[in-house]
């Protein structure tokens, strides 16, 4: 099934795609016991409450159905628990790591980054130079924490697709550079933390170097998601999804989950780790890199919004649909 959440008629809603190409309004549908988002939904799904199966067998009338475009699309969940992202998952960015990564490392992103289908990516020139990173996301469903990797797909509700912008003129702003005085016992304390670190020379073995991603992530519009929240079931493997990236009608970049350096299911379990996942979260797996064939740009780096305005940006991930966003540059 594919799920969405949307605005008709100046209320928000949340439904699904029937046969006819038409979105159920699942609060029509339901009525008085229909939850109040597309999360808690999913909640009520997971603990038996609802079934999809009647649902999908049922012939809904007109007078519960929308047609697609009247809707204003939103993030199929708009406000979840957690956005967490994956560092650097892929395996272009780890064959130039001073050190690999071991397991996967994560950011947190917030809930009013995230915007829907059509909706506009704003942002301003003070941004910089600010990317799209084309990437699949994972919505939980059964929550859990220290979950086996083995049993991590089972926690899967869904599937979605996800642009992970991020605007590297705010990450320089807060990077920070902190130099120990000569003579402290910096070395002695912090050896076994930051050992990993090619030292090139005394001068150099004194420095710290710390950046802080939450505006770089995390402004508002920094995380289109959508258009749809694909059920898992129809997903045979997704660490083997093509995922293909536009400006306009141009093809920017082509690659695969199958290139993540991170399996979902390392990903998923790694994080409940330390992170109790519940249903509704998110967790965006890891960049798509490459680049297409006679693509303008070489690398991600290369594609900067901020000399895009008006633009389109599209991500198309196979079985899961096209994200597409305009782009606006504010002064």
């Amino acid at each position: 099934m594919k799920f969405c959440s949307f605005v008709s008629e100046g209320q928000k809603s949340y439904g699904f795609e029937t046969s006819d190409g038409q979105i159920a309004d699942l609060r029509l549908v339901l009525g008085a016991k229909a939850p109040a988002t597309l999360a808690d939904f999913m909640e009520e799904v997971v603990s038996g409450d609802i079934s999809l199966d009647s649902l999908m067998a049922e012939d809904f009338s007109q007078d519960y159905k929308k047609d697609p475009a009247l809707l204003t699309m939103l993030a199929p969940i708009p406000r979840p628990g957690k956005i967490m992202g994956v560092a650097i998952n892929n395996q272009i960015f780890q064959a130039l790591s001073h050190r690999p990564s071991a397991t996967p490392a994560f950011f947190f992103s917030a809930a009013t980054a995230l915007t829907g289908q059509n909706q506009p990516i704003v942002l301003r020139k003070e941004f910089g130079i600010t990317n799209p990173e084309p990437e699949l996301a994972v919505i939980i469903g059964k929550g859990g924490k220290n979950i086996k990797e083995e049993d991590a797909l089972d926690h899967v509700f869904g599937y979605s697709v996800i642009n992970d912008v991020t605007s590297h003129g705010l990450k320089a702003e807060d990077s920070i550079e902190i130099i120990v005085p000569e003579g402290s016992d910096f070395e002695a304390r912090y050896e076994k933390s930051m050992g990993w670190r090619e030292i090139r020379d005394a001068d150099h073995a004194r420095r710290m170097y710390l950046t802080y991603h939450a505006r770089s992530k995390g402004c508002d519009t920094f995380a289109p998601m959508g258009p749809w929240l694909v059920t898992a079931d129809e997903i045979s493997d997704p660490n083997n999804l093509t995922v293909r990236s536009y400006q306009n009608e141009e093809p920017t970049f082509v690659d695969s989950t199958a290139n993540l350096t991170f399996s979902v299911e390392k990903v998923i379990a790694h994080a409940s780790r330390y992170c109790t996942l519940e249903t509704g979260d998110i967790i965006h797996c890891g960049t798509a890199a490459k680049p297409a064939e006679n693509s303008s740009f070489a690398s991600l780096g290369h594609w900067d919004l901020n000399e895009s305005n008006g633009a389109k940006v599209s991500i198309e991930i196979e079985g899961l649909g096209t994200l597409v966003n305009p782009v606006v540059v504010e002064d």
